[in-house]
Parts: structure tokens; sequence; C-alpha cells
């Protein structure tokens, strides 16, 4: 298997379609079919097509992608420098799901209105896209506005009195306890004043045990903590790491450092390790043996002795 990066060349102008591929033979077949027949996904690649004919067009392998990279990836960076530009035909932004970035009237599907099966389909897609990894989300490590924040908290600004979509309506007993299940344990808004009523209602659910006190003294099953922990993935060294702690004591860091780097996405720039990336895991992602046995000979290691 012969990993590429290919362009379809206009001679008359020099611009260009790029694009990757395991099997150039195929798919070089592939697209001057589609071309032939006035049916290819890039239109303007298909209509330089029908202007300058077919024999105005070449198709050159410009990069071979070593089989220890994602060919996607690779493609991602050439669509990264130059999709936008006036020598470049390609309309997507990224090769797995090429529309992907792509808003307002640039977007094929601008102005069609989508069906509610449509609606739950691309809702689960990204919801599950987002989940495996914590940097696919496209507001990772972006800063909103001053304008955006005006509007947001203008937004949240709670309407009161008669404007408010529940004025004169009555919550059921089972929605009260839905919100007050949800609400239980979180901290409240700073300033916030509880009436004696409700300090009565408190203390009787916490001598009953409806609360959070009943956790008093108790602690999470190893079980428990092993689903709650997230898996981080270290570069240079190419380690999955079970859980942020197990990644602390391996590295003698402190979490604020940590969290920063997960965060951020970027790798360390000071200190011992510098050069160093730490990013979270996929959802599924686990440990193999090799990765726990590095782990466990670490810290076995650096364990004091008495």
């Amino acid at each position: 298997m012969e990993q590429v990066i290919y362009k379809i060349i206009n001679v008359v102008n020099n611009k260009f379609y790029v694009g990757s591929t395991t099997n150039k033979k195929v798919r070089f077949r592939q697209h001057r079919k589609l071309l032939r027949g006035n049916r290819h996904h890039c239109k303007h690649l298909q209509a330089a097509w029908n202007k300058y004919g077919e024999d105005k067009f070449e198709f050159v392998v410009v990069e071979c992608v070593s089989t220890d990279k994602e060919l996607w990836k690779v493609e991602d960076e050439w669509l990264s420098k130059n999709v936008g530009k006036e020598h470049c035909y390609n309309s997507g932004y990224a090769a797995v799901a090429p529309w992907r970035g792509v808003y307002g009237q640039k977007h094929p599907k601008f102005g069609v209105a989508q069906t509610d099966v449509q609606k739950e389909k691309i809702s689960t897609t990204l919801k599950e896209f987002y989940a495996a990894d914590y940097f696919n989300h496209p507001r990772v490590g972006k800063k909103h506005t001053e304008e955006a924040r005006l509007k947001i908290r203008q937004n949240r600004t709670p309407t009161a009195g008669e404007n408010h979509y529940r004025y004169g309506k009555t919550l059921s007993d089972e929605t009260k306890a839905k919100i007050g299940a949800t609400q239980r344990g979180k901290p409240k808004a700073e300033g916030r004043k509880v009436s004696e009523e409700g300090r009565l209602k408190i203390r009787a659910n916490i001598e009953a045990g409806r609360s959070h006190m009943h956790w008093l003294g108790r602690k999470h099953t190893e079980e428990a903590k092993e689903k709650m922990s997230k898996t981080v993935f270290v570069m240079p060294d190419g380690i999955l790491f079970p859980s942020l702690t197990a990644t602390l004591n391996y590295y003698g860091m402190q979490m604020p450092t940590l969290r920063r780097a997960l965060i951020s996405g970027k790798p360390l720039t000071k200190g011992r390790l510098a050069g160093y990336s730490f990013k979270y895991g996929g959802v599924d992602s686990k440990p193999t043996e090799n990765d726990l046995a590095l782990i466990r000979a670490k810290l076995i290691d650096t364990t004091p002795t008495t």
C-alpha cells in the first residue's frame, strides 16, 4: 500500500485540486470518470474541466507519505494551507469531513431546512466526534470577543414577571423532584440567602439522610474511580496513562501544569518536561499492557524505601 498526496493541475493557469489515496491508479480513474460525466463533487474543478478540456489537466503525485503517519492528517495540512486561495479548486477544509468548518453561503446546505431525523443524525455524529477527543471540539483553545461576551451576558439575564416564559405556570411534583436532584450538592450563587423555611427543609433532609451528607466519611470504590478517571496520552514517550493521577506520579508534575497542558493542547515550553505534550485519550481508549508495565516499573523505582 502506497500512501500519496496528489494534485490535479490545470496547466493553463496552474490552479489545482489536492487529494490523497492509497491506490493512485484507481483514484485517478475515478476522478476522470466523474469529470467526464460532469458529476464531480468539486464544482470548481468540474467547471474548469468543462471550460478548458481534459487535455489541459495533469494528475501528479506531490508527496509520498510514510505508513507510520495518518494519511488524512497529512492531507488536512495541505488543505489548511491552500483551501480558500485563488489557486486551489478544493472547497472542503478537512479530508474526513470536507464540509466541517465551512459556514454560511459557502456551505452547499445553506438555506436548506433539515428534517428532524437528519438533525438527530447530525447531533449524534457530532457528539460522538467531540467525545472521542477533547480537542475535536471547535471551541477548544478559543476565546470569546468582548462583543460576544456582552451578547451572552444579555441573553443569560433572566426575564422576570409577566415576560418570563414560566409566568403563571406551576411545576409538577415530578418536575420539582428532578430539578432538586439535579441541583442538590451544587454550589449556589454568591449572596444567595436561604429562608428560614428553606433551612428547616434542608435540616430535615440531612437528618433523614437525603442530602450529600450521606457521603460523609465514605469513599469511592476502585471500580468507580476507574470509571471517573480520564486517560492521558503523552508524547514523545508515546505512553497512554490510565488517569491524571498516574500521569502526575510518573512525571512528578503538579496538577495546574498538567491541566494547562491538557486544555491548551500545546507542548510545554519550560522546565525539565519542555517539548512534552499531554492530551486526553478517547472515550474507549485503554492503556496497553506495555504502557502499564512501563508505568509500574517507573513508579516502583521511584518509591522511597524504609
